[in-house]
């Protein structure tokens, strides 16, 4: 058995799937959140969290099953939905950087790494 990271939305009745792994430092649902116009509320967001330990994710849109799918998919979402990484400093706390899509998926994937270790 081993935890997956998984595309999901929300139930249809607004509740977080049961499947999703949570109570672990790491974030493991809810990232990474895309707008879905086609779909109606409270689905109408596609996010991306890490399943419970051999957990049925059949109620999830798709299995990520590669860091690189992982990274490509930010990139894409990046690209087309302006995102950016917090970069603040003194004069401005608000400022921002491009969106390091590597290093994000890195992070995600070294946590689901150490989650199946």
């Amino acid at each position: 058995m081993a935890h997956k990271l998984v595309k999901y939305r929300l139930d249809a009745d607004g509740t977080i799937p049961a499947w999703l792994k949570f109570g672990v430092p790491q974030s493991t649902g809810g990232m990474y959140p895309v707008a879905d116009p086609y779909t109606a509320s409270p689905q109408d967001w596609i996010m991306i969290g890490i399943s419970a330990d051999g957990a049925d994710i059949s109620g999830g849109i798709e299995e990520i099953t590669h860091q690189s799918f992982l990274q490509k998919y930010l990139a894409t979402q990046a690209s087309a939905n302006s995102w950016t990484d917090p970069a603040p400093t003194d004069e401005d706390p608000d400022a921002t950087t491009a969106f390091d899509a590597a290093a994000h998926a890195k992070r995600v994937w070294d946590d689901l790494t150490e989650l199946n270790s």
